[in-house]
């Protein structure tokens, strides 16, 4: 269990007269990947930080599994919460090995214990221990110093992730890997993650559910599909890039619009779909086969979903409609 829930909670840093954050009330489901979007300013990374007590709050309260975050020890808390920032924070006179080992030395595993820890970490992230424990991290790319902190954040296997913008650094096709790596991690690991970014197409490829920030205020908390479908209001709309149709079927999920399918006899390959797949391809897959409905798959081939042409003309109609209006 790893729910959280913020109940009123408020921020006001010293010497200013607004808050940070203002009135966060929303909940984190166990197990749930939640992306916190906004422009610079806007409250996320004061909202994540306060889950580690880095921040304290002002008013209101943290609720982590039933218990008020500020009525735990704060070390005991943050051992029990893996953290990733931007830069990594790698110590650099530590090798991969040595950095990866420090939360669990801290907490008194044997050796032979943390040495497979660090073994099974490293080969989970895609980098081989014999080439990689021995190295510093000025011997890494930046790449490579993300999965480090990564592998290091997930060490004590913590049952919940902070993530402050840990790709922003990084080029766009070592982001977009790392992104998949980050996804599959999740698939298999199933940890509760808070991860902040301003980068829309980030939070949408990654969140289960969005909170949306502006001022302080979450404005919309849902699902990628649903803040895609139905903006609360423009600020929304504008900061998704509402009315960019095309670029939006391409960053919904298969997984977030199908429905769910019964499947009595055997299903032709071609007939079906990924769940890691986006509209955009199912589309264009159905265009190609003529088939006007998919089945959804896992990545242990079991069929988890349909998804048919009716429901991607429904979800886009009002889109469709809406950008006709704006040319006319």
């Amino acid at each position: 269990m790893s729910k959280i829930e913020f109940r009123n909670v408020i921020k006001i840093y010293r010497g200013s007269e607004r808050a940070a954050v203002n009135n966060v009330n929303f909940e984190v489901k166990s197990g749930d990947f939640v992306v916190f979007l906004g422009t610079s300013g806007c409250g996320k990374t004061t909202l994540l930080k306060m889950i580690n007590r880095l921040y304290e709050q002002t008013e209101g309260s943290i609720i982590i599994d039933d218990k008020d975050t500020r009525e735990l020890p704060v070390n005991d808390l943050r051992r029990k919460i893996g953290y990733v920032i931007q830069q990594s924070g790698l110590f650099p006179h530590m090798t991969v090995a040595e950095n990866i080992a420090v939360v669990p030395e801290m907490l008194g595993w044997d050796k032979k214990k943390i040495e497979l820890r660090i073994d099974e970490l490293l080969e989970l992230v895609h980098l081989d221990p014999k080439v990689y424990r021995n190295r510093y991290p000025r011997q890494l790319s930046g790449g490579q110093q993300q999965r480090i902190g990564l592998a290091r954040a997930l060490a004590a296997d913590p049952p919940i992730m902070l993530m402050d913008e840990p790709f922003g650094a990084i080029d766009a096709i070592t982001r977009t890997k790392l992104q998949d790596e980050l996804i599959h991690i999740q698939k298999k690991l199933h940890k509760t993650i808070l991860f902040v970014t301003h980068d829309v197409d980030e939070a949408l490829r990654l969140a289960d559910k969005i909170v949306i920030m502006k001022d302080g205020i979450v404005v919309q908390y849902d699902s990628p599909l649903n803040i895609i479908a139905n903006p609360k209001d423009d600020f929304v709309r504008d900061l998704i890039g509402g009315d960019d149709i095309i670029r939006q079927v391409s960053l919904i999920s298969v997984k977030d619009a199908m429905q769910k399918a019964t499947v009595d006899t055997v299903v032709n390959p071609a007939d079906t779909i990924p769940d890691t797949s986006d509209i955009k391809s199912a589309l264009a897959a159905m265009l190609k086969s003529g088939n006007e409905n998919l089945y959804v798959i896992n990545e242990r081939q079991d069929i988890v979903g349909m998804i048919d042409f009716a429901q991607i003309q429904a979800l886009l109609k009002p889109k469709v409609k809406k950008a006709m209006q704006v040319v006319n």
